[in-house]
């Protein structure tokens, strides 16, 4: 699974299809980040098994 932040944000996303995800000038990591927040977004649809 990829995370990915806006740069300068504190904002993890990992559903690619977040209407938030980055698709430019972010960073990109494969482990879970330490620190920063989880997108709802993203928390919402993995509860609704609905992250891709």
């Amino acid at each position: 699974m990829s995370y990915r932040k806006r740069n300068g944000s504190d904002t993890w996303h990992f559903c690619r299809n977040c209407t938030n995800w980055p698709t430019s000038g972010y960073t990109e990591r494969t482990s879970k980040p330490t620190s920063g927040e989880l997108c709802d977004q993203c928390k919402a649809k993995k509860r609704n098994a609905n992250c891709r």
